[in-house]
């Protein structure tokens, strides 16, 4: 199914390949699609009830499709998350008498997400360039400040608090040329937006951008690993 390594299989791998699969191209998903699919990840959603649920979603968007009229596939995974969302209500209702046990808690999921980015970022801080070090702890810091929003709004918003520090530290140690090269770069990367796209949408896809070259460059960030 896939040329990456076993370990690279992450739950958002597997669902980014075979929706592109289905789509028969393309090279990554939108921040709006990852989202999504980050959010069935929470839910608890099995991934092989996922691809079916996107295989499903196709083949009703092929049935409503006039003949000869737009593309074959969508571009968005959004686009079949109904098909997603059918398949998991059958799913959930097979199991019924199965007895499955409870799923954790939303408290008690997001405490062991906020656990696991405090873990990283103590792992990180302890092989990292001085330059960088201030914001590894700035990053720990920022993780525990009260938040409003369910149990995880408020660690979603401690991550993204938390990657912003990373990236201002990263930024800062930069070489003038090297930050100044930076804005191309991301631009070539995102393109230009796309026609009905928001602003606020070619941004996500921008800071997207940003964060895969401060990975590149050995940042440890949190979003979309945690």
């Amino acid at each position: 199914m896939s040329d990456l390594a076993p370990g690279d299989l992450s739950y958002q791998a597997v669902v980014a390949e075979y929706f592109l699969g289905l789509r028969g191209g393309g090279l990554m998903l939108s921040p709006l699609d990852q989202e999504l699919v980050a959010e069935w990840e929470r839910r608890g959603l099995p991934v092989a009830v996922v691809c079916r649920g996107l295989s499903r979603g196709l083949e009703d968007f092929l049935r409503r499709r006039a003949p000869g009229a737009g593309p074959t596939a969508p571009r968005s995974l959004r686009a079949l998350r109904f098909g997603v969302d059918d398949e998991w209500s059958e799913y959930q209702a097979r199991a019924i008498g199965d007895a499955p046990p409870p799923p954790p808690s939303e408290a008690s999921f997001a405490a062991a997400r906020l656990a696991a980015a405090r873990q990283r970022l103590t792992d990180a801080a302890a092989g990292a360039p001085a330059t960088w070090r201030d914001g590894y702890r700035e990053a720990l810091a920022t993780l525990g400040a009260n938040r409003p929003g369910s149990a995880l709004q408020q660690v979603e918003a401690a991550i993204a608090a938390a990657d912003a520090r990373l990236l201002a530290a990263w930024l800062g140690s930069l070489e003038r040329p090297r930050r100044a090269a930076l804005g191309p770069r991301l631009a070539l990367r995102s393109g230009p937006r796309p026609r009905g796209a928001s602003r606020r949408a070619h941004r996500e896809t921008l800071r997207h951008h940003l964060l895969d070259a401060a990975r590149e460059a050995g940042l440890t960030c949190l979003r979309g690993t945690v």
